[in-house]
């Protein structure tokens, strides 16, 4: 060969190695700078800044003054969002988008409240111990709350508010799909076993007027459920019961809140009070066989690092229903992340 073709096919060789290395490099450098991203997110979503936007392309400088902040940080804020498409920059100016019209408050699937509801204190500060999580296998919260989330969320008024709003914009852009995925109207009564305020069994009831519902969670949530027709609240502890007899059983991002023991104690609770035949429905993300690109593995280590719950494949929800004394008949994918995991009382 040529000395100088051999010579520029090596040099060649050596350019791609270095650009794959250079690429490599800064792909891991994106994943472990990741959260400079989010985090300007949470605060945007926090001050109001897309409410503050109209049809109308702002300045950094109006948008600050509205919102009370300082024109430059805000500025380089939301000119990082915008290289990542949300909202769009135009000759310094900032407008809307699809992306950042969904952060309004008045957007019909907005998301601001569960953005502002991830970038709470209690979650940031939990994932600074993540390590100390790994290591254990206690979820973080329990060292900054010795009773757990949910406890810190009734000695805290103002984030419980920030994550009841979060929750309810969560549940509502799930509803639909499993509205859409499953045939309610077949169910004499049907109970939503903590259900919170009640958003999915009021749509459910909605979309079956032949259907009665019981809305069971405890008592200090239940209180503050407005009444619905067809609708009655029960307060109680889904780890003791009693439970009511219903003809199905919903329950809705519950199970994964919970380990394997304290999700099989609810389930038998359930299947306590349940006739034969009733049908259990879960409404989770399933984790996928294969590693694979899923919304359900974020979630994973959220339930790790918050609440000590987790995830769970086809095979894991077969096995605590087996436990539990439910058959798993059909997982029901949706549109969205979720699908609804059927049983059966046997």
């Amino acid at each position: 060969m040529n000395p100088t073709i051999a010579a520029n096919s090596e040099a060649s060789t050596s350019r791609r190695e270095r650009e794959a290395q250079t690429s490599s490099a800064m792909a891991l450098l994106e994943v472990a700078t990741g959260y400079w991203l989010p985090r300007c997110l949470h605060v945007v979503a926090d001050l109001g800044v897309a409410d503050a936007l109209d049809d109308k392309p702002r300045s950094a400088a109006e948008l600050a003054r509205a919102v009370k902040a300082d024109p430059d940080s805000l500025d380089r804020v939301l000119r990082l969002l915008a290289s990542h498409g949300i909202f769009e920059r135009r000759d310094g100016n900032y407008a809307h988008n699809e992306l950042s019209r969904a952060l309004r408050t008045d957007h019909p699937h907005s998301v601001r409240a569960y953005v502002r509801l991830v970038g709470l204190p209690v979650f940031w500060n939990s994932y600074g111990l993540l390590e100390q999580v790994i290591r254990t296998g206690e979820p973080a919260v329990n060292t900054l709350e010795p009773g757990g989330i949910f406890a810190y969320f009734k000695d805290h008024a103002e984030e419980c508010e920030v994550f009841d709003a979060g929750m309810k914009a969560k549940a509502e852009t799930a509803i639909w799909p499993v509205l859409d995925a499953c045939d309610f109207s077949p169910f004499g009564t049907i109970a939503d076993v903590g259900g919170g305020l009640g958003h999915l069994l009021k749509a459910i009831l909605k979309a079956a007027p032949k259907t009665r519902g019981v809305l069971f969670d405890q008592a200090h949530v239940v209180e503050r459920v407005a009444p619905a027709d067809r609708l009655d609240i029960q307060g109680g502890d889904f780890f003791r019961g009693p439970l009511p007899r219903c003809d199905a059983y919903i329950l809705m991002e519950v199970i994964h809140d919970w380990n394997d023991e304290q999700s099989k104690t609810i389930l038998q609770q359930i299947r306590k009070a349940a006739p034969a035949k009733a049908k259990l429905l879960i409404v989770e993300t399933v984790l996928p066989d294969e590693t694979i690109r899923h919304f359900g593995y974020h979630l994973d280590i959220q339930m790790m690092v918050v609440t000590g719950g987790r995830e769970r494949t086809v095979d894991e929800f077969s096995q605590l229903f087996q436990t539990s004394g439910f058959q798993l008949t059909q997982v029901i994918p949706t549109q969205g992340p979720y699908s609804i995991v059927e049983g059966i009382a046997v």
